[in-house]
């Protein structure tokens, strides 16, 4: 989802519930890919009654359903809501004089 999210941001998410959550276009959601064992993070392009067709915003390098086909409502984890950069969560930090950070290697 880059330039929106980047692999070092922590993503706040609304958990889906069938009937419950209404899907929008523009929203991003965290679904399960439909034929890898994974969980993507995309932004809905298109709703309709029982899927949606989702899209990366770096559209160049996505995986989407571009390439699988839209995604069936029960495949939907949740939407996401909010992020924290890492910039941003290391300001906080040091900011509750908490100075130790763990850096990947």
């Amino acid at each position: 989802m880059y330039p929106t999210l980047k692999d070092s941001d922590i993503v706040f998410f609304k958990k889906y519930i069938k009937r419950k959550t209404p899907f929008k276009v523009g929203q991003i959601v965290i679904f399960y890919h439909p034929i890898e064992n994974i969980s993507l993070i995309k932004r809905i392009k298109s709703v309709s009654k029982n899927s949606i067709e989702v899209f990366g915003d770096n559209t160049k390098f996505s995986d989407d359903s571009r390439k699988f086909g839209f995604i069936n409502y029960e495949e939907v984890i949740g939407i996401v809501t909010s992020k924290i950069t890492s910039l941003k969560l290391k300001n906080i930090l040091s900011e509750n004089n908490i100075t130790t950070f763990l850096e990947p290697k």
